[in-house]
């Protein structure tokens, strides 16, 4: 497995591990992944930067790393000569890109483990990231590749189900596994077997939300659920066929679906935005655009918006206006733009991570979102302050609400191994 694909996976499966109780067998998984996420949003891509005690704190909370851990993992990354630490608990670190920080991941990970449990883990969620794989199929794979006996495999899918680093549907009398990558490659091909399968009027549903997605890029979830229905819609979403982005704050939320295969032209989607940051830059801006109120600052229409991006990426700032402290906390929180007061209210904003922003402005101008002018909604805008990505959000409906051994679910799942 590459060093960006195995770190890429390392970070899912620390994010799964998080929302656990206990993961004892993943502990050098969970060290390397949260190493990878706190380093991300500690380091700008194209300058070195030195964060104050403080900063590096709220850092770490909002990477949800414990006051416990914190210092271990900044002993890791110094190790690495990936950080350097001052007496007061400053922290400066060079420059570094999203596929950067998978790499180092992969290397921290590598450097402090030699558990073949865990990095069978690993392999079972990539191998099945394809397409569905059987029971049987899988554990002889992972046996005979990690030299596990009979009982470590059926203890490392026993706990890979219960922690949701894989997924399984029941039909034919056998488990079949996959995860939430299924759509992000090959997509044409899996949707036209998707759509195979299901009844006539289920297709012209999915075909019209699809046809919406391809010429208008994003879609409130309320705007799919009218078309597909709220059965249909959590069918497709346990497969992962679409990607829910969700924004939220004290009062509300908000989702906007769009295609796993949107950042397919630009690169690996798994690996270009493993941490999810260019899909929570897009999302944070559709609320802004959409949601908020022209008085505060609001960008209007696309044309005004990929000029925006423009203007950062030349390390310009953008502002001031209120909307930039309010509608961006997420990107500001992983250090994604910075944010610098104009007093009354007013923020100035200035991105940080050049990767990011020229992945986000790719999908803008030329990917399936390239066209879309409006979102219908009668909500106000307030402070943004959370962002879930797709598989955060697929994971916990399905904890929500047990679809296996589902007929439907299944039969959506054996389409695409024929």
């Amino acid at each position: 497995m590459e060093k960006r694909t195995e770190g890429a996976w390392l970070i899912h499966h620390t994010k799964k591990i998080q929302d656990v109780t206990t993961a004892p067998d993943f502990e050098d998984i969970e060290l390397a992944g949260k190493c990878g996420l706190f380093l991300s949003s500690l380091a700008a891509s194209e300058e070195e930067s030195t964060l104050s005690k403080e900063k590096v704190n709220a850092i770490a909370k909002a990477s949800n790393i414990k006051k416990i851990e914190l210092a271990s993992i900044k002993g890791v990354l110094k190790d690495s000569q990936l950080i350097d630490t001052s007496k007061n608990g400053d922290i400066s670190v060079l420059g570094i890109t999203t596929s950067n920080v998978l790499s180092h991941t992969s290397d921290i990970f590598n450097n402090t483990s030699s558990d073949n449990f865990q990095k069978a883990s690993l392999e079972l969620a990539n191998y099945s990231s394809d397409c569905p794989i059987k029971d049987n199929l899988l554990k002889d794979y992972i046996g005979d590749t990690y030299h596990l006996a009979k009982k470590e495999t059926n203890n490392l899918l026993k706990q890979a189900e219960d922690i949701h680093l894989i997924d399984y549907e029941v039909f034919d009398d056998e488990k079949v596994y996959f995860n939430g990558n299924l759509f992000k490659q090959g997509a044409i091909e899996k949707t036209s077997k998707v759509l195979s399968s299901l009844s006539s009027d289920e297709t012209t549903k999915v075909s019209e939300v699809d046809s919406l997605l391809s010429e208008q890029g994003c879609i409130t979830y309320e705007k799919a659920k009218a078309i597909l229905g709220e059965n249909l819609l959590e069918k497709l979403q346990a497969i992962a066929m679409y990607d829910f982005n969700e924004v939220s704050n004290d009062s509300h939320t908000k989702v906007f679906i769009t295609k796993p295969s949107s950042f397919s032209k630009f690169g690996n989607p798994f690996e270009d935005d493993a941490l999810d940051l260019a899909k929570a830059f897009i999302s944070s801006l559709m609320y802004g655009m959409h949601i908020s109120s022209s008085g505060r600052g609001r960008i209007q229409g696309y044309s005004m918006l990929r000029n925006t991006l423009r203007k950062l990426l030349r390390g310009s700032p953008v502002g001031p206006c209120t909307a930039i402290g309010q509608d961006y906390q997420v990107l500001e929180l992983n250090r994604v733009i910075q944010l610098q007061s104009a007093g009354y209210g007013m923020y100035y904003m200035r991105l940080l991570k050049f990767d990011i922003g020229q992945l986000a402005l790719a999908v803008l101008e030329n990917g399936d979102l390239a066209e879309y002018e409006t979102i219908e909604t009668d909500l106000n805008s307030t402070n943004v302050s959370n962002y879930s990505g797709p598989e955060k959000i697929r994971t916990k409906n399905r904890r929500k609400k047990d679809t296996s051994g589902n007929k439907n679910v299944g039969e959506l799942l054996r389409t695409m191994r024929s």
